[in-house]
């Protein structure tokens, strides 16, 4: 049977590759997740390692460990007097203070430096410059000087001997000359994108710790043991070692690399499931053609268990060589990819290849898949008597009541799910339960495309019926439902992912339109594009906007996101300078209290924060700043519920605590009758000396707000591809296969008169009849998904639910596209065949 088996695949390797490029493509996609996961963190882990070769000790503050990590307003700092304390201590060779956080830095067009990426402000050690090397000019001498980054060069478009402004959240704008520049070992211009600019040590804690002298950490250098450092400085301080500080660096960078790998590996498992299909209609094919075969192996002797070992066996081997190919090719890919974003994320970072045991599982995949989708052909081989080898072999379609009844069964389980979801009654389930049962609800869909494919593909078929060709592919691609659902389910998955987020990205957009057009009465806004930084503007150039002869009236919005307390919990805060007209503006509205003149003392919350904190009109409430003050704060003021208002507002008299106490936002109304484009231009004049802010008109704020979604959903597209692939090849196979299962058909259509350009439109046209069928089904359940989790997340603030017109309608060209390219091949077949060698084809 083996021999046999082994004679049987040779005879038909054109129908094997095609199975086997799906297996293929699936496995390398999860090999490369998991390879791109462990490269990117040994990289990552060897660069850091690199950066802590030489550190024996790290001393940072064990009430705010993180603070080492950047600057965080706020944040305990280690007193110069430390510093002193460990370079006194025997043992300790040298010890030098850190002083780093993010700085904002005003590049030549007058714009924030690294909008996106941080820009890394930090105190130049000559004599520990860790990995960093100098490229040219020398290291910053004076406190007015800075050495600056080869990528800060790159973004800022400022070099050698140019003068540079920069700030902080607690420093005020400071011109520095940059004197020198450098980059990092291994001829990289950045770790991670980031810019960053050495400063004197002055001029670094001028900047990052309010002029203070203090520090985020202390390097120390020695055989001076961690015990020994420990109990010189004190409980309020940590000791670490070198590694332990590079271990706990690295951390941040894993979870990082381990996002990536789960976002590639989802997509390669997706991959996974559609070629999972296309394997399901290859064997199934192939056993209905081999039916005369398999009755004469019956016949001879061969047991039902024998039969089925021989299917399963040609897939074991298909899987195997696939798996192994894949497993390759996903090592290719996997360091391909930590390449490409060592290169445009990284820096350069220099790429240690890794191929961790866990690799071994999309072997493990490949294989397990391959076999698993061939068993119920194998099983339904294994069922043809003996007495088929003595007739045709006419294999009529299957009735469809039991897939049929399976398929409403568990797509009404998953519905019962949903709804629960819907309803709030999932109880602990939550979220998970509700995710779920889109799950199972997807699954049942795909159960029922068989059924489904009898109305669809008539309805589809009709318009391309016109023609005697048109009729025979119309007929074909219905003929037998359960192979043209197949075939067309493993394009429905892509294209249903693809459109439910689709859905959800264009739902959002009309969301913030709606919020827009509806609550805010504004014609202009002032803000920044969210990024490394918090965008904000002098509230000088906040009062010369005012005081515009065509302006009638501005809301303003500070906020403070970084650490401010209410009762013990954190808890965002915002302030206007004049809360009234802001909330005139936002259609805000007071439901109890005034919010007139807001008391020094006083507070305004929203209804649903009021009560889910338990407090009401009158109650006092504690509030702690991150600058330390904590304050009494007396609830003057419950606002109406509305996603433009909801927070907790205190009075102007405290943006002085404030993290940073200047405004983020600014809306403007102009006068009746005024030029809007007029104010606009003056008040971008009004702009010009504010580097992390601009005005646009209401349109304008909406792309800002919608932009990165768009390319999300590319991002998306693109990592499906891979499962559309597959899902071209599937219907590339499931063509040929027809086409060789047809041949004796094909031969009589042509011994009667069909010309060769008819046979190639008539399998033509069952092509994009099964693409259509697949992208329609597609789009239909991934609105159904988009309106779903739309529904669930309408108490979140999305509201509204749109449909991506212009994607459905690409999608449906698209099918058309895929359908036409599919049958070049099986069409040119089918058109070359010989009439008389056809019609004696057994």
């Amino acid at each position: 049977m083996l021999r046999a088996t082994l004679k049987g695949m040779a005879s038909r390797k054109a129908r094997l590759v095609l199975t086997s490029l799906a297996v293929v493509l699936g496995t390398m996609f999860v090999a490369a997740a998991m390879i791109l996961t462990a490269t990117m963190e040994k990289s990552v882990t060897g660069v850091i390692a690199d950066a802590f070769t030489d550190i024996d000790a790290v001393v940072t503050s064990a009430e705010d460990p993180a603070a080492a990590q950047g600057n965080t307003p706020g944040a305990t700092l280690i007193p110069g007097d430390v510093l002193a304390t460990v370079e006194g201590l025997d043992g300790v060779d040298t010890a030098s203070g850190d002083v780093s956080g993010q700085v904002n830095a005003i590049g030549d067009d007058g714009k924030l430096v690294g909008a996106f990426a941080p820009t890394i402000g930090f105190n130049w050690n000559d004599a520990d410059p860790g990995l960093n090397e100098i490229r040219d000019g020398r290291s910053p001498e004076a406190d007015d000087e800075v050495i600056v980054s080869a990528q800060f060069v790159t973004d800022s478009g400022l070099g050698l001997g140019d003068t540079v402004t920069a700030y902080s959240y607690t420093a005020d704008r400071a011109d520095y000359e940059i004197v020198g520049v450098f980059g990092l070992s291994g001829d990289r211009d950045s770790l991670a994108g980031e810019t960053q600019m050495g400063f004197t040590t002055a001029a670094a804690q001028r900047l990052l710790t309010q002029g203070e002298d203090a520090y985020m950490a202390i390097y120390v250098k020695g055989d001076a043991s961690t015990d020994a450092i420990a109990d010189a400085v004190g409980a309020d301080y940590r000791v670490q070692t070198g590694q332990e500080a590079s271990d706990e660096a690295a951390q941040g960078f894993a979870v990082v690399a381990d996002i990536m790998g789960y976002i590639f590996l989802g997509f390669g498992l997706v991959a996974v499931f559609v070629s999972v299909f296309l394997i399901i209609n290859t064997f199934t094919i192939i056993v209905a053609q081999r039916q005369r075969e398999l009755a004469l192996l019956r016949a001879i002797g061969a047991a039902r268990g024998q039969v089925v070992n021989s299917v399963l066996a040609e897939a074991a081997v298909i899987g195997v060589i696939a798996s192994i190919l894949g497993l390759g090719l996903g090592v290719l890919l996997g360091w391909g990819l930590a390449s490409l974003v060592s290169s445009t994320a990284m820096g350069g970072l220099p790429v240690t290849l890794q191929v961790p045991a866990t690799a071994l599982w999309a072997l493990a995949v490949g294989i397990g898949v391959t076999v698993l989708s061939a068993l119920i052909p194998a099983v339904k081989a294994s069922g043809v008597p003996p007495v088929a080898a003595m007739r045709e072999a006419v294999n009529p379609p299957k009735p469809l009541r039991g897939i049929t009844i399976a398929g409403l069964a568990v797509t009404a389980a998953g519905g019962v799910l949903v709804a629960l979801g819907l309803t709030d009654n999932l109880g602990d389930l939550g979220l998970g339960g509700f995710l779920t049962g889109v799950g199972i609800a997807f699954v049942g869909i795909t159960l029922l495309t068989p059924i489904l494919s009898r109305p669809l593909v008539a309805l589809l078929g009709s318009v391309m019926s016109w023609s005697f060709s048109g009729r025979l592919g119309k007929l074909n691609a219905g003929r037998n439902p359960r192979r043209t659902a197949i075939t067309a389910s493993a394009l429905m998955i892509a294209v249903a992912l693809v459109t439910g987020i689709a859905t959800l990205v264009s739902s959002f957009k009309a969301t913030t339109e709606e919020l827009t057009d509806s609550n805010l009465n504004s014609d202009l806004i002032v803000m920044g594009q969210q990024g490394a930084n918090i965008p904000t503007f002098a509230p000088e150039t906040l009062a010369e906007i005012k005081a515009l002869p065509d302006v009638a009236a501005v809301g303003d919005l500070y906020a403070d996101f970084m650490g401010p307390e209410v009762d013990g919990e954190a808890t965002p805060l915002f302030a206007s300078e004049d809360l009234a007209t802001s909330l005139e503006i936002f259609s805000g509205t007071v439901a109890e209290g005034s919010v007139a003149d807001l008391p020094e003392n006083g507070l305004a919350v929203n209804e649903s924060a009021a009560e889910d904190r338990g407090v009401a009109l009158g109650d006092s409430v504690e509030v702690a700043f991150t600058d330390g003050t904590t304050v009494q704060l007396q609830v003057t003021a419950i606002l109406d519920d509305s996603q433009l208002t909801d927070g907790w507002w205190v009075s102007p008299a405290q943006i002085q605590h404030f993290t940073v106490p200047k405004p983020m936002q600014a809306y403007i109304q102009v006068t009746d009758g005024a030029d809007v484009d007029a104010v606009e231009a003056e008040v971008d004049t009004i702009l010009a000396d504010e580097p992390e802010v601009s005005v646009t008109d209401n349109n304008e704020f909406v792309e800002q707000q919608t932009s990165q979604l768009d390319v999300l959903l590319a991002s998306v597209q693109i990592l499906l591809a891979l499962a559309i692939i597959i899902a071209i090849i599937g219907v590339v196979n499931t063509l040929v296969l027809s086409v060789l299962e047809r041949t004796r058909e094909l031969g009589l259509l042509r011994a009667i008169g069909m010309t060769r350009g008819q046979a190639r439109r008539m399998i033509t046209v069952e092509s994009v009849i099964i693409c259509l069928f697949g992208a329609v089904l597609g789009i239909t359940v991934g609105i159904g998904l988009g309106w779903t989790v739309q529904q669930a997340l309408e108490e979140e603030g999305l509201t509204s639910f749109a449909l991506p017109w212009a994607l459905i309608v690409g999608y449906l060209v698209a099918a058309v596209a895929v359908g036409l390219l599919a049958a070049i091949a099986p069409a040119a077949r089918a058109a070359k065949l010989n009439v008389l060698g056809a019609i004696a084809y057994e």
